[in-house]
């Protein structure tokens, strides 16, 4: 019986092993696809002001109906960059969210106290503790306890999916208001 329970508690350390280098991995890729998604957005955006600057330095010429679709062309691929950055976030953070609920259940299975490293996070976010020592006493971590820096104030609880749809938002505001006041300039 004993040796049913060793091959469990192997097993299950051995699944949780690789849950936890997912979730490292779909991390990874939340925050590159991220930094992708920002460098498509600034060349969308660079490039349709600069070409627009362009286009106003001619101010004496006709404006060709051709410059109008490509700025117009540019931001339609600017909002859909951040319709797909938004979609494709949100169902990385959904797999992501599956991983910690399946490490978890692994960390209560496997039942090694002192050891948790996902479950036992709420600890950390108690305002009143604003300490936490290691289990052999030779380590103190001091965290804030008040103000916009606390565990769970302001900056405490950033968590990556909030900006993950801030940035996107922020983009298409700036592509709106820049085609609303491009619309305005063009037709005034």
């Amino acid at each position: 019986m004993e040796d049913v329970d060793k091959k469990t508690s192997r097993e299950s350390t051995k699944k949780y092993l690789t849950i936890i280098s997912l979730i490292d991995g779909i991390e990874n890729r939340l925050r590159w696809s991220e930094l992708a998604f920002i460098l498509l957005n600034l060349i969308v955006i660079f490039s349709t002001m600069s070409f627009l600057s362009i286009v106003i330095g001619d101010v004496g010429q006709p404006l060709n109906p051709i410059f109008m679709l490509f700025i117009f062309f540019s931001h339609a691929i600017g909002i859909s960059i951040n319709a797909y950055w938004t979609a494709s976030s949100t169902r990385l953070q959904l797999k992501l969210k599956l991983r910690y609920f399946q490490a978890r259940y692994l960390e209560r299975k496997i039942n090694r106290k002192g050891e948790y490293l996902i479950s036992d996070e709420s600890f950390f976010f108690n305002p009143e503790i604003g300490k936490v020592e290691s289990p052999d006493g030779k380590e103190t971590v001091f965290y804030p306890t008040d103000g916009f820096l606390r565990m769970d104030g302001f900056i405490g609880a950033a968590k990556p999916r909030l900006l993950s749809l801030l940035m996107p938002f922020l983009f298409f505001i700036i592509y709106l208001a820049s085609l609303v006041s491009i619309m305005s300039m063009l037709f005034s």
